[in-house]
């Protein structure tokens, strides 16, 4: 059977028919196919096909749990997520059910449609901005989690003849419904028990729910344009603009639009459902509108966006980041917004030039301490300085005890007096002992020339015979004996680029 003849036999056996299964479980797998769920079911998927299609011919089959979490973007939700094979089935009967509802939908209501979309949306909002004086924007208060699953099953049932796919289409209307953190809407001669027991809601996260709320608010934008003859309206999901030049006639419209809701056992939003002038700006769908204008970005839009790309940049999750950043560098294109564009751009060079930043800086060898702080005595202690940078607080001292016993343990001594009692702070030097026969000064040259770093357990030593020598290094500026004035280096010696902050 070819996918057209699928859409034009809307039964129970087209829907549960292998290619039909197939194709559902291809869209399914979209983006999804690392998950483990969907890599164990994929792997299986010749027997879970046959599986799947023997218990929705025979009418066994039941939608599994679903697992919920919330997300903040755009806005604060809680998303419910079913199961693999509960989501082929929803791609499966879409596949059949969106071409005949999508007939019925009006030429501008945009949402989850092929071909439309949140940027054809915009574009008709930008052209009838430009028409029009004023516009009356409505949103309906908790869409998804207040469809009446009564009224959706009847007008589902107007259209399609099937008993299996109402049957289908009754399971998993049942296996959700809202809880009572979502309160009811009440209406004229109901209470709040009769209200409450009224199963409603679909989950926000199945492609069925973004089909049938669509389909739930047709009848709304068929009283708009068909009796009441506005042809100045779009709808995407629940938010909905009405242009027009009259201020009165939009205020009575505002009345009808409650009343024909009402029907739909659904309220209008108040906070966000108001008569605006056009040149005041149109919030929708991320943009403001102005008349002649290009739309500007929201700002709660570039927050988001930003609280997005650090929570990936923290998480070092740089596929997604670098797909977040051009998307959102995509969808900054249809705005005013070319110094946000050179910021996306400017963005990884910018943290490039950071680290390559962060990379000059020295890190200072052997047993060193910085700022008379114990703390920083250390094998290997980060300054986080450039290399042209010199300081007399930065250097160390080793002042090694002579002694009889083969290991003692050394004394390290900073400028002022202060010792270092902690010897996981310090610094390990082993000293190699002087040659045999050795006396005076070659006994005493021959022990700095042997220091050699080995860890930083502590400073460990086989002191000379002799008495306590003590070794120094800094950065400090050294001064000519012969001039007295400062050098930059001793003239003895010419160091590397690399040896400024090296200590010897």
């Amino acid at each position: 059977m070819t996918p057209r003849q699928m859409r034009q036999t809307c039964t129970l056996e087209a829907v549960a028919s292998v290619e039909n299964l197939f194709r559902a479980a291809e869209r399914a797998r979209r983006g999804k196919s690392r998950r483990p769920d969907v890599e164990e079911w994929w792997g299986h998927r010749a027997l879970n096909l046959a599986g799947l299609r023997d218990r929705l011919l025979s009418g066994s089959y039941q939608p599994g749990g679903y697992r919920f979490f919330l997300i903040q973007q755009p806005k604060r939700r809680t998303i419910a997520a079913a199961p693999f094979e509960d989501r082929v089935v929803h791609h499966a009967l879409c596949n059949l059910m969106a071409p005949r509802l999508e007939r019925r939908f009006i030429a501008r209501s945009f949402s989850c449609q092929v071909g439309k979309g949140t940027t054809a949306a915009r574009e008709c909002c930008r052209r009838l901005v430009n028409r029009h004086r004023y516009v009356l924007k409505c949103d309906v208060s908790k869409f998804f989690p207040n469809i009446d699953h009564e009224i959706l099953r009847a007008r589902l049932g107007e259209l399609l003849r099937c008993p299996g796919i109402l049957a289908l289409i009754d399971r998993l209307l049942a296996s959700y419904r809202t809880g009572p953190e979502v309160p009811a809407p009440l209406f004229a001669g109901e209470d709040l028990f009769a209200a409450g027991s009224r199963p409603r809601g679909l989950p926000i996260g199945n492609l069925t729910s973004q089909l049938w709320g669509n389909f739930y608010l047709d009848p709304l934008d068929h009283w708009l344009t068909e009796v009441e003859r506005q042809g100045a309206y779009l709808r995407y999901t629940d938010d909905f603009l009405l242009f027009g030049d009259d201020k009165a006639g939009l205020w009575e419209l505002r009345r009808g639009i409650v009343r024909q809701l009402a029907a739909l056992r659904l309220k209008l939003a108040e906070p966000k459902s108001r008569l605006l002038a056009t040149r005041e700006g149109v919030p929708f769908c991320g943009f403001r509108f102005h008349p002649g204008l290009r739309p500007r970005i929201l700002g709660a839009t570039k927050r988001r966006f930003e609280r997005r790309r650090g929570a990936l940049f923290r998480r070092r999750d740089l596929a997604r980041l670098s797909v977040g950043v051009f998307a959102w560098y995509q969808f900054s294109r249809e705005g005013n917004s070319a110094g946000l564009r050179r910021a996306y751009v400017r963005w990884p060079l910018d943290a490039r030039l950071k680290r390559r930043q962060r990379r000059t800086s020295r890190v200072l060898r052997g047993a060193s301490w910085n700022n008379n702080n114990p703390d920083h005595l250390l094998s290997s202690n980060r300054n986080n300085n450039t290399p042209d940078n010199r300081n007399n607080n930065v250097g160390f001292r080793c002042v090694l005890e002579g002694g009889s016993s083969p290991k003692a343990e050394p004394v390290c001594a900073m400028p002022g007096g202060s010792s270092l009692p902690s010897r996981s702070q310090e610094s390990s030097l082993t000293a190699a002992p002087a040659p045999v026969g050795a006396t005076g000064k070659d006994a005493a040259a021959a022990v700095p020339a042997k220091l050699t770093p080995k860890g930083t357990a502590g400073l460990r030593a086989q002191p000379p015979p002799q008495s306590a020598r003590i070794f120094q290094a800094s950065h400090e500026t050294p001064i000519d004996r012969g001039t007295g004035q400062p050098t930059r280096f001793p003239p003895t010696h010419t160091p590397a680029p690399d040896d400024r902050h090296r200590l010897t």
